[in-house]
């Protein structure tokens, strides 16, 4: 099955500014996403280690199947001034 990401903050550059497609198999949970992620662009490990998956305007649980189709929005940790 395919999904659209689209990452915010540093990891717009670390992976992609523009959304990607993203083929996951059935079943795949957002923990299972941020694996996938960690091992195909493993300069961002560390950052993607602590970062947040939404649907929408819902974060979404590690545990969370993903649907076919959907964007997610991948949202590390930010800290402002």
């Amino acid at each position: 099955m395919q999904i659209h990401l689209i990452f915010f903050a540093i990891l717009e550059d670390k992976i992609s500014a523009e959304p990607l497609l993203f083929e996951v198999k059935e079943n795949c949970t957002a923990e299972d996403l941020i694996d996938l992620l960690s091992q195909k662009y493993p300069h961002a490990s560390p950052i993607l280690k602590s970062t947040r998956l939404a649907l929408e305007d819902e974060y979404v649980g590690k545990k969370s199947i993903l649907k076919d189709g959907e964007k997610y929005f991948l949202i590390p940790p930010v800290s402002g001034g």
